[in-house]
């Protein structure tokens, strides 16, 4: 797997690394930002997205937003006369070989703002080599500085300043009176130059990325694309998983990376939970180990500064997603807070977290260890994507209607999860799905599947309304939910389901996924909440 909305009028942060000075800047620039954390839409950034866009990233690689929304029809519209430029085939050509995913974007934070994109930190050597070296990341440098140049992209960055303002200013409404930095530094005991968190709605996931200073602190970005739409404008994530999170790892890596060796004496570890890692990028011991520990802190954190019922649905969350150790290393922190005369940093007690896996490695984890009922929400089956089946009706009323819901769930699969089987709901009846996470498709008489299995959900659908926690009156409403699959309790579905059958297409589209279910009309949110869970079945609170 949203959020989104507008408040006053509010700063673009314009973030330029080291104090570059900004005087004489060709786009608009900054106001103080709160609690020392920057939120920003960057035109670097978007430069870079643009020319992605045109390159047919999003086709490759699946990193250009799905999502629909007006500003990225408005790039289309208006870049589109540009896609032969040089700047979009090499950016096409390099991206084939190494230069993609967080590699471009880390790139144009070592550069000013367009059009003259001046390189103001040399390119590390890392960059160079994925870029196919120095002599070609200049080049793409100096063809990015003529396609800003040629298609006046400063002034179509200027004539969109109140989006950019808009998703800026209800991030830092989300925001609220938390101290992110401050809780984030006092937590680990350590601190950094700036933190600045760019949104680029055109992209797909996140990166993190730090440039280092002379004095050993660095400033740290995290640059992310939205997770849903509202209001015909992209919706990022919330602040906690934005700040505590991705800044995180800056605390974090540098610390475990003095315990590399001590860190591999345990990597037997990794072995049962190896094939959930590498889903989601995590190929190697060391990386897991980070990512483990960058999680437990941010539940810790959930738990101080939120509440418990929000640490607890972050630690169920992780554990879907297969950070099994998650829970003992929490427990561990325990003693890191309570004891923080004596630890006065993070790195000072990294020997006692190490120690955590060094006791799990002792024992003799078995099946039930690593598997736990699904506990949702949506997103959390989504996360198992070897496992993931599609299924798809045979029983709608209109027979057009279904061919088409047959060509967007099959259109769907082949994006997201193209070696995922997509069964009819007949098929879906005589097969054994217990081992599988299941997404299905269809009105509640029209896919045979969901037919007999949504009788055990609490909610009804009629012609004429939606009976969940209270009735929603009205036509062409949507409902989308995460249940446990009926054959297996450790794993989940996804019912996309509506009581028209023409809503059935583009269902998608309804921001969905941090929660457990939604009821929408169109594609306005009507409710988006989790079920109570304290007992089988869930029932609504």
């Amino acid at each position: 797997m949203k959020m989104f909305k507008i408040l006053v009028t509010v700063l673009i942060c314009w973030i330029l690394h080291l104090g570059a000075n900004l005087a004489g800047s060709q786009v608009p620039n900054i106001v103080p930002s709160q609690h020392r954390l920057n939120v920003a839409v960057d035109a670097r950034l978007e430069l870079l997205a643009v020319v992605q866009l045109l390159s047919g990233y999003g086709e490759r690689f699946g990193l250009i937003t799905q999502f629909d929304f007006p500003y990225k029809r408005y790039v289309s519209e208006y870049f589109s006369p540009y896609k032969n430029h040089r700047a979009v085939q090499l950016f096409a050509k390099m991206s084939k070989v190494n230069f993609n995913c967080d590699a471009p974007p880390a790139a144009m934070l070592y550069l000013s703002d367009p059009p003259n994109l001046n390189i103001q930190l040399p390119f590390t050597d890392d960059l160079n080599r994925r870029a196919g070296g120095q002599k070609q990341l200049n080049e793409f440098v100096n063809s990015l500085r003529e396609f800003a140049s040629r298609t006046q992209f400063v002034a179509f960055y200027k004539a969109h300043q109140e989006t950019y303002q808009q998703i800026v200013a209800d991030v830092r409404m989300k925001m609220g009176s938390i101290d992110y930095i401050g809780t984030l530094e006092n937590y680990y005991g350590m601190k950094h130059h700036s933190y600045n968190i760019i949104l680029v709605p055109l992209f797909v996931g996140g990166y993190g990325h730090r440039l280092e200073r002379t004095d050993g602190t660095c400033d740290i970005f995290n640059i992310c694309g939205p997770i849903s739409v509202e209001n015909n404008l992209p919706v990022f994530g919330t602040v906690g998983e934005l700040a505590w999170h991705e800044f995180g790892h800056s605390f974090v890596v540098p610390t475990m990376n003095k315990l590399h060796s001590d860190i591999a004496k345990y990597s037997s570890l990794f072995v049962p939970i190896a094939d959930r890692m590498k889903e989601q990028n995590y190929t190697e011991w060391d990386t897991c180990v980070n990512e483990h520990l960058v999680r437990a802190v941010e539940i810790r954190l959930a738990y101080q500064h939120i509440g418990k019922e929000a640490s607890e649905q972050a630690l169920r969350y992780n554990k879907t997603k297969g950070f099994f150790y998650v829970e003992a290393l929490c427990n561990r922190l325990e003693q890191y807070e309570n004891q923080r005369d004596k630890y006065k940093t993070f790195t000072d007690f990294s020997p006692e977290l190490l120690n955590v896996f060094k006791e799990l490695s002792e024992k003799k984890l078995g099946d039930e260890f690593y598997n736990i009922p699904f506990t949702g929400p949506i997103n959390a089956v989504f996360s198992d994507r070897k496992s993931i089946s599609l299924i798809m009706p045979t029983n709608e009323n209109n027979k057009a209607i279904q061919g088409k819901i047959h060509a967007y769930v099959k259109a769907f699969r082949d994006e997201f999860f193209k070696d995922s089987p997509v069964l009819t709901d007949q098929e879906a009846l005589k097969k054994d799905l217990s081992s599988n996470s299941i997404v299905v498709y269809g009105t509640p008489t029209g896919n045979l599947w969901l037919a007999k299995h949504i009788i055990e959900l609490p909610v009804r659908i009629a012609a004429d309304q939606i009976l969940a926690e209270t009735a929603y009156k009205g036509e062409h409403l949507r409902f989308i939910s995460a249940w446990p699959n009926p054959w297996s309790s450790r794993k989940g579905i996804v019912i996309y389901t509506a009581q028209q059958v023409e809503d059935v297409i583009g269902i998608n589209a309804v921001s969905h996924g941090s929660t457990d279910y939604v009821i929408a009309k169109g594609k306005e949110v009507l409710k988006s909440a989790d079920y109570n869970k304290q007992n089988q079945p869930w029932t609504f609170k």
